[in-house]
């Protein structure tokens, strides 16, 4: 019987609707030959690194860049990303070149013409996709997030036996160069952060299945409005979810701060430096939010894996998660509850 609590998108282990997949995988991998191992380059000069496709996943890369730019300041860096998440890689100065996913014949010729010391997967599931990409990726070193269903097309596989975060997995990278090395927020708001009353609330969601009702918002709103009228209240939205903002100001009576014309998710930082705490739904705002180091009420499905996989790494947060994939069941009081308990700390 089908776990309901396994996210559709992503289990490839765990979830039985994926077994055509796991059976194309199985007689792609039986078909294809099993690549020679190779060490790692000890000064590698040109990288391509392939990222996964959403902008949360995109901003979990940041750290491993940040990271690869400080042991190896001289090293070209160029991405494989989707584009949905390019946008927010463009603003990084150490990144040269970006790929997308899914241009066909030109996508094959660049990563052909393009020569690499190295070739980094971060994505730790096997796809047919990625067995392809490794396939065609001029590399003399072709690098994996170890698992027995790809090892075999890739020269070197990096053991993650310990990591639990999606984070600390791309990060596994750092870890081969420098053991002792300390994975660091990318996000430097030293002497920025205004020790003052905001807080900051994310209304957006990358999925229908993360958002939460307007009316809980509105309620949650008149809550922490209500417990403190010198609280400072930002909402932030989408430029998608712009109609949803337009109704909080008919509802809302007092003064708020609204901010939802963003060209890319990384302008939100100014709106997040500003705050004591973040409330969200959505997981690339948390992931912001975290490499700002503030704290964080995150909304999440009952998908564990999935919170243990996407949990904060640098901020003190409290999790909700609802009994189901969808959010709609988590109450307005448990949220406004943990949100006094977190701003208390």
């Amino acid at each position: 019987m089908l776990n309901r609590t396994v996210s559709q998108a992503r289990s490839f282990k765990q979830n039985p609707n994926h077994f055509p997949r796991k059976l194309n995988v199985r007689i792609y991998n039986a078909l294809s030959r099993t690549q020679p191992k190779y060490p790692l380059p000890k000064t590698p000069k040109r990288i391509l690194i392939q990222c996964q496709e959403k902008i949360g996943d995109g901003i979990l890369v940041f750290p491993l860049l940040h990271g690869l730019n400080k042991i190896f300041p001289n090293l070209n860096i160029d991405l494989l990303c989707s584009k949905h998440n390019r946008s927010i890689f463009k603003r990084l100065p150490y990144v040269k070149k970006l790929f997308i996913y899914k241009n066909g014949k030109k996508l094959w010729k660049d990563l052909a013409s393009n020569k690499y010391d190295l070739f980094y997967n971060t994505k730790d599931h096997p796809s047919i996709t990625s067995f392809k990409i490794a396939k065609h990726v001029n590399a003399k070193v072709k690098v994996c997030i170890s698992n027995i269903r790809h090892n075999q097309h890739y020269n070197y596989a990096l053991k993650n036996s310990n990591v639990k975060t999606i984070l600390e997995k791309n990060a596994l990278l750092l870890k081969e160069y420098d053991q002792s090395i300390k994975i660091k927020s990318w996000l430097d708001l030293s002497g920025n952060q205004s020790k003052n009353n905001d807080v900051c609330i994310n209304i957006s969601a990358g999925s229908p299945y993360r958002e939460w009702s307007l009316k809980k918002w509105i309620d949650l709103i008149n809550m922490i409005f209500i417990n403190d009228k010198s609280t400072k209240i930002n909402i932030i939205a989408m430029n998608k979810d712009q109609d949803k903002i337009n109704l909080i100001k008919k509802k809302i009576g007092y003064p708020i701060n609204y901010y939802s014309n963003f060209n890319n998710i990384l302008d939100s930082v100014r709106i997040l430096s500003k705050s004591k705490v973040l409330i969200s739904p959505d997981t690339a705002m948390i992931h912001l939010a975290d490499a700002a180091k503030i704290k964080i009420l995150g909304l999440y499905s009952a998908d564990n894996l999935n919170v243990e996989k996407y949990s904060p790494l640098f901020s003190k947060y409290k999790i909700l998660q609802s009994d189901s994939l969808r959010l709609k069941n988590i109450e307005t009081e448990k949220v406004f509850i943990e949100y006094r308990k977190l701003i208390m700390e």
